[in-house]
């Protein structure tokens, strides 16, 4: 077969989708040496690719510069990926042009918003264009890749999907994230965010609404009243969003909620060492990736109990509704004050984190792409 996959979205700094977009074509560069594989890549994407060393002898990089989300995807990609003569493409997000008419899967991650569209997203033109592509491309591709049977349900809930179109193939913890932290940084670290003997609780990932991060700030008030602890908050500041900047300014004890911003992988596996708890408080997720690499870190995991976390973190994690300031707040001291308990769900956590890999991953997706060329 030659296969094309679009990997416009391959580099880290897009987060998850980066991440996902990582750890399948380097397991498929691991389980796969027999098919051809083309690799669409912006310079960006390219770029990292080439310094990730990554040895994939039987795949070619083809690098454009036309970015996801726009006009010029819609109007000059088809041609693009046509000229490649590829018997399967496969779309790693929901962006596929509306004019492509080759064999394709789509990866689904999530419908966040249809359901938590943000506040820039609100123009009509946005939402009708963003609707319209995310529904040809469920409705044209061959086979649908979702990330969890949450998101499944979604799927064919939203677009009336036939359920054996959609495959779920669930994706693993990134073992990128636990590089070795030397005690240099972990002190560095310590002394530049002034951590003493307070407890830390963590969080990793976007700032958008669906997060609840405003939410979580209520929560880390409440348990400010009964205990020392400092609340960090990893991920780029989105300023579309300015509902966690101002929580954060407003509060009493704003100094000590840390903002990292985006770090590298290595202040990441920092922070999960330095954690006493790691906490997840979304509305809405279609796996939630963050969790279960804090698992995988031995880090006790306090959740909310909506969409796929549940179905995810299963017992690896006590749950909280995420509506409820309070139960959050209580489910995150209930971890910090029982040691037994900890020690539960760190163990708990650890069986969960091997019922998933990459690898299980890659060869679940190359089986969808021989069964469609088939």
């Amino acid at each position: 077969m030659r296969i094309g996959i679009d990997a416009r979205l391959y580099r880290t700094s897009v987060a998850g989708i980066g991440r996902y977009s990582q750890n399948l074509i380097e397991n498929l560069a691991k389980i796969d040496h027999e098919n051809q594989y083309i690799l669409l890549m912006t310079p960006e994407d390219a770029k990292e690719f080439k310094n990730s060393n990554l040895q994939f002898p039987n795949a070619k990089v083809v690098v454009t510069d036309i970015p996801h989300y726009s006009l010029a995807e819609q109007i000059y990609l088809p041609k693009i990926l046509k000229a490649q003569k590829c018997d399967l493409w496969h779309f790693l997000n929901f962006n596929v042009p509306v004019g492509f008419k080759g064999k394709f899967v789509v990866t689904i991650h999530d419908l966040t918003l249809f359901f938590y569209e943000g506040r820039q997203k609100k123009n009509f033109i946005y939402k009708l264009g963003y609707k319209y592509i995310f529904g040809q491309a469920c409705r044209n591709a061959k086979k649908i890749v979702a990330v969890s049977e949450s998101t499944k349900r979604d799927i064919l809930d939203v677009f009336k999907t036939p359920t054996n179109k959609v495959k779920v193939v669930y994706e693993a913890a990134d073992d990128k994230t636990f590089v070795k932290v030397s005690d240099d940084l972990l002190e560095k670290m310590r002394q530049t965010y002034k951590i003493g003997e307070q407890s830390i609780i963590l969080y990793v990932g976007q700032w958008r609404p669906h997060k609840n991060l405003t939410g979580l700030i209520e929560a880390f008030e409440l348990l400010r009243k009964d205990m020392l602890v400092k609340l960090v908050i990893v991920g780029k500041v989105d300023p579309a969003f300015p509902e966690v900047s101002e929580a954060i300014d407003k509060s009493p004890n704003m100094s000590d909620i840390i903002k990292t911003g985006f770090v590298s992988e290595e202040e990441l596996a920092a922070w999960y060492k330095l954690a006493t708890v790691f906490v997840f408080p979304s509305f809405y997720e279609g796996f939630g990736l963050p969790g279960l690499e804090a698992m995988a870190a031995g880090i006790p995991v306090v959740s909310s109990d909506r969409t796929s976390l549940p179905e995810i973190y299963d017992q690896g994690a006590i749950y909280f509704n995420p509506s409820d300031s309070m139960d959050m707040k209580d489910k995150i001291k209930s971890i910090i004050i029982d040691p037994i308990l900890k020690k539960k769900l760190i163990e708990e956590g650890r069986k969960v984190v091997e019922k998933f890999s990459w690898e299980k991953t890659a060869q679940e997706t190359l089986s969808i792409y021989r069964e469609i060329v088939k």
